[in-house]
């Protein structure tokens, strides 16, 4: 017994002419027919009374009839949520995200995707560098966005993105004036710095070290986006990530800094797991999305 037969005795009794059913189907009387035939010998049951010229479904045939009819509905909900996943109607989102892009940038993405495909589900995870690599290493999360490096056999890492960091300043700044800055520009000023459990932490410090820059760094937070909240109100100055920049061109200043630090953030997925077609439509989503961020970034800044 195969799907075949099954519609072609449903679409008999439907119409109650062999003649009728092919015309349902689109194709000959005789395989009709012969559908009709293979499913009676695979019931071992007589699923028409054809006597007097005459075709008629018989009471077993009736009772086959009610579960075909079952089973084909079965057959067109799986079609149709089949084509429902082809054009991302249906299907569920997990992330994991670094608060960089986690609190700002993320959302915004989410909000144009779920208008676009109202049907997904997303959920949306923040956490440390270090937990998105867990997570995506036990497999909690479909994919992760994260600071590089990372080294884990069992995870998987596309380069999302590598670009300076920008300088950021208050409204109003005297180094608002200049189109870049110098690592040296910000010699002796009041710097809102990371704390230093961020990995980041560790890099600005190096990059500040090698040029023989010394800050006052009376300020720490965890997260950049506080950093951005503190500069805007005149507290110090900062570097920030562009993403962090973009949620934030009307209330900070920003100059690009040379040379500057590189802020290199990866796509993490479970190495030995596919990603869904609804995850790989948002990532596409998602780097469109990153690289308007970027190019407004860079027109704010003159760069």
């Amino acid at each position: 017994m195969n799907i075949r037969q099954l519609e072609a005795f449903r679409a008999t009794v439907m119409a109650g002419t062999v003649n009728g059913a092919a015309e349902m189907l689109g194709t000959s009387q005789s395989t009709v027919s012969r559908l009709i035939g293979h499913l009676e010998r695979s019931l071992a049951l007589p699923l028409f009374d054809r006597a007097n010229g005459r075709l008629a479904v018989t009471p077993e045939g009736q009772l086959i009839f009610e579960q075909a009819e079952h089973a084909y509905r079965s057959y067109e909900r799986i079609r149709e949520l089949a084509g429902d996943v082809r054009q991302n109607r249906v299907g569920h989102i997990a992330i994991a995200c670094m608060p960089a892009l986690g609190l700002s940038f993320l959302p915004g993405v989410i909000k144009a995707f779920c208008e676009k495909y109202p049907g997904v589900t997303i959920s949306l995870e923040i956490q440390s560098s270090t937990r998105v690599e867990d997570w995506i290493a036990a497999q909690q999360t479909d994919f992760g966005l994260a600071e590089l490096p990372f080294s884990r056999a069992d995870v998987a890492v596309d380069e999302f993105c590598r670009v300076p960091y920008y300088a950021i300043l208050p409204p109003g700044h005297a180094l608002a004036a200049k189109r870049e800055l110098q690592p040296r520009d910000v010699d002796g000023l009041p710097f809102i710095s990371m704390t230093s459990v961020c990995q980041v932490r560790h890099h600005v410090d190096q990059f500040f070290d090698a040029h023989g820059v010394r800050r006052v760094t009376s300020l720490e937070t965890s997260y950049l986006q506080a950093v951005s909240e503190f500069v805007h109100l005149g507290m110090g100055v900062a570097l920030a990530d562009p993403f962090t920049v973009h949620a934030n061109l009307d209330r900070v200043v920003a100059r690009p800094m040379r040379p500057s630090l590189d802020f290199g953030v990866g796509l993490l997925y479970p190495r030995h797991r596919p990603l869904p077609k609804v995850c790989r439509t948002f990532i596409a989503f998602m780097r469109e999305y990153r690289d308007r961020c970027f190019a407004d970034v860079a027109a704010r800044c003159g760069v």
